[in-house]
């Protein structure tokens, strides 16, 4: 007879969350913002570095970035909806305007942007949804490229969907 340990014997202290469930992918509607906000401000906690005014500052503007371009298509989020949960990941793609250059068919590149998912429901596959999904859209439109700056601890996701590391400098005037 196997035996049992505390944490199996304990319903408290199981996941209540099994490692696959029920849930939808859908695009953001404009009206959503606010749970747009929340996970962008939960992504920018996560990476560290910015102070809570900060983050608090960063509300009011983020909202009025996301709206008109989600309304416009420039941006489209994708939401990862549990039922009876909500929304519990979520990432856009910003069509950003880009400069012409040899061989470039569109005047945008599709740029991946403010993936979150909650933390107790990390690991469990949704970003790897949303960042397939996100793929999928842009190939749909012809795009040959997608582009991103990942976080530290997003890049082994990236990687393992087949994004490369790409050189960018920078140099910052906040000094």
């Amino acid at each position: 007879m196997r035996s049992v340990s505390a944490r199996e014997s304990d319903p408290a202290a199981r996941d209540p969350i099994p490692r696959r469930f029920a849930g939808k992918l859908r695009p953001a509607m404009p009206s959503e913002w606010r749970v747009l906000v929340d996970h962008r401000l939960g992504m920018w906690r996560d990476i560290g570095g910015r102070t809570p005014q900060q983050l608090a500052a960063h509300r009011a503007i983020y909202r009025r970035w996301i709206v008109p371009r989600i309304r416009s298509g420039e941006v489209i989020v994708l939401l990862f909806e549990v039922p009876r949960r909500g929304v519990v990941a979520s990432g856009g793609i910003w069509f950003r305007p880009e400069q012409p250059r040899p061989g470039a068919q569109q005047s945008s590149v599709p740029y991946l942007f403010s993936m979150y998912t909650e933390p107790e429901l990390r690991g469990r596959g949704l970003a790897s949804k949303i960042v397939r999904e996100a793929v999928r859209i842009c190939r749909r439109r012809g795009f040959t490229r997608v582009t991103l700056h990942a976080a530290p601890m997003a890049r082994r996701i990236y990687r393992r969907l087949g994004f490369e590391r790409a050189w960018e400098m920078r140099l910052s005037l906040a000094r």
